[in-house]
């Protein structure tokens, strides 16, 4: 039998093409869509691990189009690893905030400081808390509505409100 027949021979036997088969029909193709979308050097990285998370759909036999299904696998991941990424950013942006608090403070800082700190000290206990969660311990709307037992969308409202009574409060 030839290469071309055994491999037929093995889309007829299982309920659908095996993970070898499906990466040799299609990795070339999404490595290239994948490298004009993101980094060149992430592509091939996003496509190995877009078969990973394929295989469990393929050992059910649940992939009926698996280009469209690697290609927003892969699609999800980069945009994943982009949050992290800017998450990882704004956190070490956070460490120098806070190394900075370590640097002699003028009295305008030293004022201004202590005025932020006493209008979120006077924000509603519930404003406070989502805020201090959000801006603080860093937390995400998920995590902290999560955290405290409250839907997202509350906590997203409390953010808001937070938000707009401390900027009336710096103003005045």
């Amino acid at each position: 039998m030839t290469q071309g027949s055994d491999v037929d021979a093995q889309d007829r036997d299982s309920e659908g093409p095996s993970l070898d088969l499906l990466y040799r029909r299609h990795a070339a193709w999404l490595k290239a869509v994948l490298r004009r979308r993101f980094d060149p050097q992430q592509a091939e990285d996003l496509v190995q691990e877009a078969y990973i998370r394929l295989s469990p759909y393929q050992a059910e036999g649940r992939v009926e189009r698996p280009q469209s299904l690697l290609l927003r696998i892969a699609e999800n991941l980069a945009y994943n690893q982009s949050r992290s990424a800017r998450r990882d950013r704004r956190k070490t942006g956070r460490l120098a905030e806070v190394t900075r608090c370590h640097e002699p403070y003028t009295d305008a800082e030293q004022h201004e400081a202590l005025l932020f700190k006493q209008v979120v000290d006077g924000l509603p206990q519930t404003l406070r808390d989502t805020f201090v969660l959000s801006r603080h311990a860093g937390m995400t709307y998920a995590e902290i509505s999560a955290h405290t037992g409250t839907p997202i969308k509350t906590v997203e409202s409390r953010m808001a409100k937070a938000l707009e009574l401390i900027a009336q409060r710096m103003r005045a």
